[in-house]
């Protein structure tokens, strides 16, 4: 065994050299002393003793740092600790400290604080008018919740680092907190929408209007048009206030395109026109046109700012054609009867006079613009073309159409006045290419011509009038032309349902759809001779069979005529309810009934013509008929 090694140079020996050395530790030293295996004695260098102080140096330096590290994040814990679930000192609500204020206090406050806002957020006004609209018809979201949480959690929230950058910054300037809003954008535009109805208006031009005869000028007016998305933005920023505020609603002006002064020169101008009637003549017949009747001629225009006003000369036109009905005296050629296939002269030719309707529509609108109001009317001559000799080049050997219609049950008036008719159009010659006026040839509707007064359609009731029930002669009539199969150039309706019209009006049963009403210098009954020659008109009224026949003779055509229909749609029953119609000549006290209830509905007559074998596009004759109710007179005299 190799030789022990003992430690001369411990800790022990250099105590007991110094005399420090204690009397157990010097026993223990006097003692036998523990094998150790002998190691090569080295002295430690300058070098690694300077090593060894400065990892002791770090060492202590890092051990104090992360006792500061700690200590640093335990900071806000510890702070909060002691601040619990409360706000932190400086904390403010829009300025108003809210410092260890509970969840509750700090919702409380805000619905203190805010309540006004949240009831009404925003008035809105206009010229004396206010709108105080929820925070739920805005759109408006306040979240008293939300706000309360983030006032809360300053300071409370996040890691260690984030809590105590929050800390920092509260201890350096504080934090002042508001609520946040939200606007749904759809629902207030949709709020402002409701109220731009109530106040938009279009801008209304300037405008003239006659009636009776005086000029009626309408004012301009300016418009307006709301501005909802510039209020939106105006009612969005007040929100930012967070406290109730005033917002006038943007608008802006519309300008009309037509303004008074615009209107102006034409006032003057339609006022003169309108200033006093206009007379027409012709030999000793004179018509008068009132101003009410001259203010159906005139046409308004507005170009570029500026109004007119014009004569129109379609309008003219229009008025001259039904002016024509009372000027022209009808055929001028002899009348003339068929019997046993010859035609014979019954009464002589005649001069007449025919209104040229050009010329007056040039005249009469020149005439308007005189100072003197009255016009001879340009009319030209009428000679007979037709002698005995030239009948029988006429072409008139046979039935080309006829037309019938019942009167049974007629008032005496009616029948004498169905009759006076039927004596004005009997022997009329229509020459080819002609277009035959039922008005016209009727002539004047009065007691000269053999017409009384009777019961006739005007308005909105029967009453009497000159020539009541003559309409049972344009109906025959129109019904012989339709089934000659002639252009019908003009017919209307009546405007109710007269059920003795539906017999005889189809070949093999009755029914509606084919009547004609005329009223002279209004509505006409008019056609065409298509034929290539000449026409003879024959109408004869059957008292004993009350049957009133219109019968055309001349060269038929090689035509036929067929009937679709009458189809009835619409039927509509008459109304309940009565009419009272005051009449101051009828004396007072004294109700009589004029009409009765008749139901409405709509008619179409097809009207099929085959000519030369080829068949035509079936022609569409409409009827209308208004439901009708009881009407009842009731003297006012």
């Amino acid at each position: 065994m190799a030789d022990k090694y003992y430690q001369e140079y411990g800790p022990i020996s250099r105590r007991k050299a110094a005399g420090t050395l204690s009397d157990e530790e010097s026993q223990l030293d006097s003692g036998p002393q523990p094998e150790i295996e002998p190691l090569p004695l080295e002295r430690p260098s300058r070098r690694r003793i300077a090593r060894r102080r400065r990892g002791r140096g770090l060492l202590g330096l890092l051990l104090l740092v992360l006792v500061g590290a700690g200590v640093f994040l335990a900071l806000p814990y510890t702070v909060n600790l002691f601040a619990g679930d409360r706000a932190m000192d400086g904390v403010s609500l829009q300025g108003r400290s809210i410092a260890g204020m509970s969840r509750a206090e700090i919702r409380a406050l805000i619905e203190q604080r805010y309540a006004a806002f949240l009831r009404a957020p925003v008035t809105i006004t206009f010229e004396g008018r206010s709108w105080t609209p929820t925070p739920q018809q805005l759109g408006l979201g306040f979240d008293l919740d939300q706000a309360a949480e983030q006032a809360l959690v300053a300071g409370h929230r996040g890691g260690p680092i984030e809590r105590g950058e929050q800390l920092w910054a509260i201890w350096q300037g504080g934090l002042d907190v508001a609520p946040r809003l939200s606007v749904d954008a759809g629902r207030l535009q949709s709020y402002l929408t409701g109220i731009a109805a109530e106040l938009e208006q279009p801008p209304r031009d300037a405008a003239l209007s006659f009636a009776e005869g005086k000029v009626l000028p309408t004012a301009a007016r300016f418009g307006r048009q709301a501005l909802a998305d510039a209020s939106a933005i105006d009612i969005m920023r007040g929100f930012q206030t967070l406290a109730p505020q005033s917002v006038v609603l943007r608008t802006r002006t519309l300008t009309p395109a037509l303004t008074d002064a615009g209107m102006a020169p034409a006032i003057a101008d339609a006022r003169a026109l309108l200033a006093s009637p206009l007379v027409l003549r012709r030999a000793e017949q004179s018509w008068t046109w009132q101003p009410n009747k001259l203010a159906e001629l005139l046409v308004v225009k507005a170009e570029h700012g500026n109004m007119t006003v014009e004569i129109d000369a379609d309008r003219v036109a229009r008025a001259v054609e039904k002016l024509a009905q009372l000027v022209d005296t009808g055929s001028a050629e002899p009348r003339v009867a068929f019997r046993g296939g010859k035609l014979k002269i019954t009464e002589p030719g005649q001069t007449g006079w025919q209104l040229k309707q050009p010329e007056a529509v040039a005249a009469i609108s020149q005439a308007l613009r005189q100072p003197k109001r009255e016009l001879a009317l340009p009319v030209q001559e009428l000679t007979p073309q037709v002698t005995a000799k030239t009948l029988p080049n006429l072409g008139i050997g046979e039935l080309v159409g006829e037309g019938r219609s019942s009167f049974d049950g007629s008032a005496g008036y009616r029948i004498t006045n169905i009759k006076a008719g039927a004596a004005r159009i009997n022997g009329v010659l229509i020459p080819p290419g002609s277009e035959f006026s039922f008005n016209t040839q009727l002539g004047e509707v009065d007691d000269s011509n053999g017409f009384v007064k009777g019961y006739a359609v005007i308005g909105q009731r029967t009453q009497l009038e000159w020539g009541g029930g003559v309409c049972q002669d344009s109906t025959t009539v129109f019904r012989a032309a339709f089934w000659a199969g002639l252009p019908i150039t003009e017919r209307h309706a009546h405007p109710f349902y007269i059920s003795w019209y539906d017999d005889f009006s189809f070949p093999n049963e009755s029914g509606p759809g084919l009547d004609a009403t005329i009223y002279t210098g209004v509505s006409d009954l008019k056609f065409m001779n298509d034929t290539g020659h000449w026409l003879l008109m024959e109408a004869t009224a059957d008292e004993a069979a009350q049957v009133l026949s219109v019968r055309l003779y001349g060269t038929k055509p090689n035509r036929t005529v067929s009937v679709r229909g009458p189809n009835i749609e619409n039927v509509v029953p008459p109304p309940n309810e009565p009419v009272i119609v005051t009449d101051n000549t009828v004396p007072a006290g004294t109700v009589k009934q004029t009409d009765t209830a008749r139901k409405g509905m709509d008619i179409t007559v097809y009207r099929v013509i085959t000519e030369n074998g080829v068949e035509q596009p079936p022609e569409p004759f409409f009827t209308r008929f208004k439901a009708w109710p009881n009407v009842f007179v009731k003297g006012t005299g």
